[in-house]
This record gives structure tokens, C-alpha cells and sequence, in this order.
């Protein structure tokens, strides 16, 4: 007598192979829009409409997975392992974009910020070496000295007693320090100014600040300006002027000096 078994073929959940395809497409498509990005093919505005579209599809995919999990569970369908994988890239793309963005919430954003509204320091080698998706590094004038006043009062010149070349000498060993790319560095000679121009890399994203310090004589010693601006988009998470208030307190502390304003 032969015994025939009975094989029952469980089917595959049709939503828990579109989740995980959808999850794995939203990588590369946000990866791209940072890669191009970072080597500024793309201005910042592109690039984040970009990422923000692999951003999206990583939520797509969470909802088929969230969709096909309950699917699975009612109808006993194959495919599990698949919307729990699709569920976990999806969240390692949202998780970061969500958490800047309620971060980002409360930040007040400055694009240009400088310690002198009236004559602020001039870029004069990075207005060569930037692209041309680059923020203009001619300073808006009077609307954003104006924004600036209302933000960030606290934001002004700072003098200390020592000469310039020693001033200059501890500004430069601290673009060091913070690892910022050094462009030019102009020293104080003979009573005209210093200059020093660098870029700087901000958090969450990374992005490009232009920086540039002018190290001017005085009959008391010295007079530092600084000016940072956001080399794309509109918002600097406040960067710009914490990087200044931080620049100053270091260069104090550096030279065992009060600042005077």
C-alpha cells in the first residue's frame, strides 16, 4: 500500500517582499544625495531633497512591513524574516533624520554670522575655491546684521592686551586643533592686518562653514573679527556663532588673558 504525505506550500506575503525591496532601494538613493553631496556636485537643497526621498522610502517600506507583519500574523503566510529586515534598515534610515529634525526644531539659524556688521572680514582666497552652488560670500547688509542683533547680541569684537603676531600665532594653533582646513594664513605685518581663512565642518550633517579671521592692530594690542557662513542652505543649527563664542573663550583661556569687548 502506498502512503501518499499531504505537503501543504505555505505562500509567500506579497507585501513582505515589497517592504524588504523598498528598504534596500532607499539606501542607495539616500546614500547618493550625500555622496553628492559631500563632493559638492549637488547643492545642499538638492542633496536634501534627495536624501529626504530615500528618507521616504524608507517609511514606505516601514508601512509594508508594519502592513505584512499583521498579514502574516491573521493568514499564516511565509515571509516574517523579511518584514522584520525590511522594518530594521527602514528605522536605521528614519531614526537619524527624525531625531535632527526635532533637534533642529528649537535651533535658531543664522547662515552669515559676523563679529562686525559694519565692515565685516572679507573672504578673499575662498571666494576662488568654492563652487558655484555655493552660498554668495558677499555679506547681505543690514537685514541680516539686523537678524543678528536679535539672535545673537552677545556677538561682538573681541581686544586683548597682547601684540598680533602672538594673537595670530594662537588663532592658527587652534584651526589646528579643531582639525579645520587652513586655506590662507596671512600674518600681521608691519600694522596691517592678519588674515586667516579656513573651513570648518558642522554637526548633524557634516556641512561646510567658511571661516575667516581678521587680526587687527590697535594702540591697546589687538582687535580679533571673525566671521562664519554657511557655505549652503539657509540653516547653520546655530553653528556659526557657537563656533565664534567658542573660538574667543579658547583663545582667552590660550592666552591667560580676560577678553575685553
Amino acid at each position: 500500500m502506498i502512503r501518499r504525505r499531504l505537503y501543504i506550500e505555505e505562500r509567500m506575503s506579497r507585501l513582505a517582499v515589497w517592504s524588504l525591496r523598498a528598504a534596500i532601494f532607499a539606501f542607495p538613493v539616500t546614500f547618493i544625495g550625500a555622496a553628492l553631496f559631500a563632493t559638492e556636485t549637488l547643492d545642499f537643497r538638492s542633496a536634501l531633497y534627495t536624501v529626504l526621498a530615500g528618507v521616504a522610502v524608507a517609511v514606505l517600506a516601514l508601512v509594508l512591513a508594519l502592513a505584512g507583519f499583521v498579514v502574516i500574523w491573521n493568514d499564516g503566510l511565509k515571509g516574517l524574516w523579511r518584514v522584520i529586515g525590511a522594518a530594521a534598515l527602514a528605522l536605521v534610515l528614519i531614526m537619524p533624520t527624525a531625531t535632527v529634525a526635532a533637534l533642529g526644531m528649537g535651533v535658531r539659524n543664522l547662515p552669515d554670522v559676523t563679529t562686525d556688521t559694519e565692515d565685516p572680514p572679507s573672504f578673499v582666497t575662498l571666494g576662488t575655491v568654492r563652487s558655484r552652488a555655493a552660498n554668495s560670500l558677499a555679506y547681505p547688509g543690514d537685514r541680516m546684521a539686523a537678524l543678528q542683533l536679535d539672535l545673537y547680541p552677545g556677538i561682538k569684537p573681541m581686544s586683548f592686551d597682547a601684540p598680533p603676531e602672538e594673537i595670530y600665532r594662537g588663532l592658527l594653533a587652534l584651526a589646528k586643533r579643531h582639525k579645520w582646513l587652513v586655506v590662507e594664513a596671512v600674518p600681521p605685518r608691519d600694522g596691517r592686518d592678519g588674515r586667516l581663512e579656513a573651513v570648518a565642518r558642522s554637526l548633524p550633517f557634516g556641512l561646510r562653514d567658511d571661516l575667516v579671521i581678521r587680526i587687527r592692530p590697535i594702540a591697546t594690542g589687538t582687535r580679533v573679527d571673525i566671521r562664519s557662513a554657511a557655505r549652503s542652505g539657509d540653516a547653520d543649527f546655530g553653528s556659526n556663532a557657537r563656533r565664534i563664542s567658542q573660538l574667543f573663550a579658547e583663545l582667552a583661556d590660550q592666552q591667560g588673558r580676560p577678553l575685553r569687548r
